[in-house]
């Protein structure tokens, strides 16, 4: 479904609809993503008594409407959207660039819960991963490949054959995978690439810069003191093997927090957990919405 605001013509994914009796929980993409990440998450057995939704940001996905270049503009989007849909007892969740957008989202819209999956704070970025994003998606791709996933999955992930119309990019044809900008056709070790590809074309979107433009956001994104100090009904999962979110205790996001039951650590898991263990996620995610 789409939501139309003033500039943007929003793009809303629910696998069942949207029943406004249930509680709702809006995922929120990380950077250069859009709603197919629902595709990998093992949810089918909270679809009695949620609803399970993801939003397409501006230059991602389907929606369409001028480029946001900060994290703000998007949680003013995000809000905008939320008074729209009118949900109750609504739970936010975000994955890494998402997750700073639910977090600050939480202090700004009424909810019951906040999940914040593999974030930092303050979300720094090295000069080298912003330079490949605006220069060379595919080597910003195999940046993140290569420093954020741990682990293959024990099974391949079979994703729908769904994209975006006429990005291009991560073309699939006959085990043969081409990535972004034609630079180069992946023939090294063709298993990986055909183990990390549904994850690599969540990654292919119409805007080329827009991994570049939502990583620069992260580095300057900060929260105001008195959203700090209003950080409330917040959970927190980190992975044990995340190189791009470290997990670090004396967060000051995390000081008013109970670590036995708003933080939550997967083993053996890197930066994309719902990629390399969606089983071990769908059972933090149980633990937390119990």
């Amino acid at each position: 479904m789409f939501i139309q605001l003033k500039n943007h013509k929003v793009h809303i994914f629910s696998k069942m609809g949207i029943d406004t009796s249930k509680k709702s929980i809006l995922f929120i993409p990380g950077a250069g993503m859009d709603h197919r990440i629902l595709s990998m998450f093992k949810m089918d057995s909270f679809f009695d008594e949620y609803n399970i939704i993801a939003i397409d940001l501006p230059g991602h996905g389907y929606t369409t409407g001028p480029l946001f270049y900060d994290v703000e503009s998007h949680t003013k989007l995000c809000i905008e959207v939320l008074n729209e849909l009118n949900l109750k007892n609504l739970i936010l969740s975000g994955h890494s660039w998402g997750g700073l957008i639910a977090l600050d989202l939480s202090t700004q819209y009424e909810n019951d819960m906040t999940i914040c999956m593999n974030i930092a704070y303050p979300f720094l970025v090295g000069d080298l991963l912003l330079d490949y994003a605006k220069g060379n998606l595919d080597q910003c791709v195999e940046f993140l490949m290569k420093y954020g996933i741990y682990k293959m999955p024990e099974t391949e992930i079979k994703t729908l054959g769904f994209g975006v119309k006429g990005s291009g990019f991560y073309g699939r044809s006959k085990g043969v995978i081409k990535s972004p900008y034609g630079t180069k056709t992946v023939e090294d070790d063709p298993e990986r690439e055909i183990k990390l590809y549904p994850l690599k074309r969540l990654f292919n979107q119409t805007e080329k810069e827009i991994s570049s433009i939502d990583l620069k956001s992260c580095t300057n994104f900060r929260l105001k003191d008195d959203q700090i100090s209003n950080i409330q009904n917040v959970k927190y999962i980190f992975c044990d093997k995340d190189k791009l979110a470290r997990f670090d205790a004396e967060n000051i996001i995390l000081k008013n927090v109970n670590p036995e039951e708003d933080v939550f650590i997967l083993k053996e898991t890197g930066h994309f957990p719902y990629f390399e263990d969606p089983d071990q996620l769908k059972e933090v995610f149980k633990k937390i919405l119990n």
